[in-house]
């Protein structure tokens, strides 16, 4: 019987919606760990995260074939260029993925991915790296050494929809998520009014 009763309890809760489900990548709270990626525009896989250091980090996560990701890139990309201050504000960068059935993996066709990703930089006139997740398992293991402490994309972060996008201080705490799929304008709008307290 009570059983019974909590079931029915817990149902009702999930329907007011009193739980919140998971989000789409990092929590707010979470930290923005090192991975390895592969940039559009060439060169051996490296950390992004590491390279851009103690600068608050702003990360989108779509799918290549997601048009509507592409036009998120646009809006970052003004974001990019009001909050940067030559390097030394806001640090945008964008992964693409391939997402299917809630969960994120690398893009099945690496050298594709890249040509398009560069492709949709140059048209839309981007200005912050464009890239692919690496595994650095399986690049340290084909070197005979041992994974430097990288996370593996996929399994660190969670990332379940297109359009995720993460926000980190200065700490790389996440300080806001989101999926850009309800009102754009307003989420955006968010995101900017978070930012502006970490910069």
């Amino acid at each position: 019987m009570k059983r019974a009763v909590i079931t029915t309890l817990v149902m009702g809760l999930l329907s007011l919606g009193v739980f919140a489900s998971s989000p789409s990548g990092l929590a707010v709270g979470e930290k923005i760990q090192a991975f390895l990626v592969k940039n559009c525009e060439g060169g051996d896989p490296y950390c992004q995260v590491c390279k851009y250091g103690k600068r608050p980090k702003l990360i989108s996560v779509g799918d290549l074939s997601d048009p509507a990701w592409i036009e998120d890139l646009k809006a970052l990309q003004t974001l990019h260029e009001k909050y940067s201050n030559d390097g030394k504000g806001l640090a945008v960068f964008a992964l693409a993925a391939s997402i299917h059935d809630g969960k994120a993996t690398p893009v099945t066709d690496s050298e594709a991915a890249l040509v398009r990703l560069k492709q949709i930089k140059e048209e839309n006139k981007l200005t912050f790296p464009l890239v692919i997740a690496q595994n650095a398992d399986e690049i340290y293991k084909a070197q005979g050494k041992a994974n430097q402490g990288y996370k593996i994309f996929e399994d660190y972060y969670k990332v379940t929809e297109s359009r995720t996008v993460m926000f980190g201080d200065k700490s790389n705490t996440v300080k806001y998520n989101a999926v850009l799929t309800g009102d754009t304008h307003k989420q955006l709008s968010e995101l900017e009014s978070v930012l502006q307290k970490s910069l």
